[in-house]
């Protein structure tokens, strides 16, 4: 391949100018910060030829006073040697002209969703191109994009392999150039992991006899390195079974519905509700959650239950477990179950003021005068339970949750065995490829492997982290491959031998908190391939609140008899976890996959 020599080696950008037309040449040898602004860690790897910019996913170079480049109004060729180390169905810019938040959009050339290498031009709309050739991770391919007056083409390894008409000039922004990723307004995203070489800006389209002439085949190879790997993550769906989109997803027959709480401010003077969660109890079903008659996370929130003595069809009177007496400052709120040695047990987030040093408080219930016993902080660190303590093999219990606090990552609490007033806090560890988390967790349980699936604040899916020592160390939470809602998941085993996750999981649904769906497995397999609706948004058969924007989240279930009951937020119309408390009863049998 042709390579251009100079004194100046330092320099990242060499432009040439020529009676025809301007060249700039980046020879991704050096990050020189008067070429480029660098986001993240901008690793040095070999190159097509001599050196290339490795990138992990995270980072990318802007290139500075690049407003107008590629601006000619007879067109342009971008190329660019690419060395993938990750097809993970996300979109991974190589270079791109866009800032999608200030209305800027021009052009961008990626590796797509469906791993393929595709142009996207603006025409008032996205038009595309894509190549018949695939990307091989670890291999270097030569892109180049040409922009021509009535058309724009796609070419791969020195052959065109994608065209689109252009019915209008490519529009001109100030979006600056992005190698690896777009600079959306400071919103780093659509990154990508892997090397890029080489690039080249010319200010006319070249011609095909040009383009040919550019390509030489490289065989040197890249080891994909460890970060990649982690950027690739853990499945949790079956990638043999298809994902279905909303209007797709198998409704669940024989499922009955019942309020266990109603919002009604105008009666009891409860604004906000949230965080529902269930147990059964001698033959009772119990029910708790947050209460406030102001805002979410403020010091008039309550722990609060009600109890069910017909399976869940009505419901007595509110009563509260704390309203937060050990101090003028504490508030206590919604938590979980654990009936266990013919006692019932209840583990309720708090906090002071607003949502400060979060910890968790036990009580036990004293059923002979029908209140609460409490036991104090029995873990903190900013520790919020979201899942009942399930019994471990070695005796210990875990109990799933977050750590509100730092980074606010997954997090579970191990019990000094038996004792349910010692427990020991883990955090843990995201990956460095996960951004902003609000890591409410869920656990499965299989033998000393314990599998966290957790909420990720920036990105509707799930993440997942493991542990092969009951829950003592754990690996660092990463992407799966399943479309999951920014809320709280829930996930079991049930007595078929099937996983299960509650939340919302299709295909579009992206970061709306509806369809409530239920996610199964096959018997003794641990991959999620089938999901089912168990309510829409709109659901005016009732009983419980039915609008097109209603909220249905914060899932807990617990099996019982053949029936699993979930309870679930409802917010109606209203938003702010301004919510009614719902339960869902589906027989176990008709969570069949086949």
């Amino acid at each position: 391949m042709l390579r251009f020599h100079f004194v100046a080696t330092l320099c990242s950008m060499l432009v040439f100018s020529f009676a025809h037309a301007e060249e700039r040449h980046w020879s991704c040898e050096d990050v020189d910060p008067t070429a480029f602004e660098s986001h993240g860690n901008i690793r040095s790897g070999a190159g097509a030829s001599g050196k290339s910019f490795v990138l992990d996913g995270l980072s990318l170079l802007k290139v500075r006073a690049s407003e107008e480049f590629a601006s000619a109004p007879a067109g342009f060729t971008w190329s660019v040697w690419v060395n993938p180390y990750l097809l993970n169905g996300e979109q991974q810019m190589l270079i791109a002209k866009n800032c999608y938040a200030k209305n800027q959009r021009q052009w961008g050339v990626m590796i797509d969703k469906d791993n393929k290498f595709r142009l996207y031009v603006w025409q008032g709309k996205w038009v595309t191109a894509e190549a018949t050739t695939a990307p091989q991770p670890g291999h270097w391919h030569l892109v180049s994009v040409v922009v021509r007056e009535d058309f724009a083409e796609l070419w791969v390894n020195g052959n065109r392999e994608g065209t689109v008409p252009l019915t209008k000039p490519v529009p001109q922004s100030e979006a600056p150039v992005t190698f690896g990723g777009v600079d959306d307004n400071g919103r780093i995203w659509q990154n990508f992991v892997g090397a890029l070489d080489e690039i080249q800006l010319v200010d006319r389209p070249l011609s095909a006899k040009e383009l040919r002439g550019k390509f030489q085949m490289v065989d040197a190879v890249h080891t994909i390195p460890d970060f990649a790997k982690e950027v690739a993550g853990v499945p949790l769906w079956d990638a043999t079974a298809k994902l279905p989109k909303t209007a797709d997803a198998e409704i669940l027959s024989d499922v009955k519905f019942h309020v266990i709480k109603k919002w009604e401010p105008d009666v009891d003077g409860y604004d906000w509700l949230h965080g529902v969660a269930l147990a059964w109890h001698k033959g009772a079903l119990y029910a708790s959650f947050g209460h406030n008659e102001g805002a979410e996370n403020t010091l008039t929130e309550i722990g609060r239950y009600c109890v069910s003595h017909d399976g869940g069809q009505t419901w007595s009177p509110i009563r509260s477990i704390d309203v937060g007496t050990d101090s003028d400052d504490l508030a206590v709120s919604h938590g979980v179950f654990l009936s266990h040695k013919g006692t019932l047990w209840a583990f309720l987030g708090a906090f002071h003021n607003t949502r400060q040093r979060v910890h968790t408080r036990a009580y036990t219930l004293d059923e002979t005068i029908g209140s609460w016993r409490p036991h104090g902080v029995v873990v903190e660190a900013g520790f919020w339970p979201m899942q009942e303590p399930i019994n471990l093999e070695n005796g210990n219990w875990l109990m799933s949750g977050l750590s509100v606090g730092e980074g606010n990552p997954a997090a579970i609490a191990l019990s000094n065995g038996d004792n349910l007033t010692d427990w020991t806090f883990v955090e843990i560890p995201k990956s460095p490829s996960v951004g902003q988390m609000w890591g409410e967790s869920t656990v499965l349980v299989d033998g000393k492997h314990i599998t966290n699936i957790a909420r990720y604040g920036q990105q509707a899916i799930a993440l997942v982290a493991e542990s092969d020592d009951f829950g003592a160390t754990w690996t660092k939470s990463v992407k799966s491959n399943l479309p999951m809602v920014t809320s709280k998941p829930y996930s079991g085993m049930l007595s078929t031998g099937q996983r299960y996750l509650v939340c919302t999981t299709t295909a579009d649904s992206g970061g709306r908190r509806s369809p409530l769906t239920i996610a199964v497995t096959r018997p003794g397999e641990k991959l999620f391939c089938k999901v089912f609706v168990i309510r829409h948004a709109v659901f005016p058969e009732g009983p419980g609140e039915s609008h097109a924007q209603a909220k249905l989240s914060y899932p807990y279930a617990v099996e019982h008899e053949g029936k699993l009951y979930v309870g679930y937020s409802n917010s109606g119309e209203r938003g702010a976890n301004r919510n009614s408390a719902e339960l869902a009863i589906i027989p176990v049998s008709t969570l069949a996959t086949e």
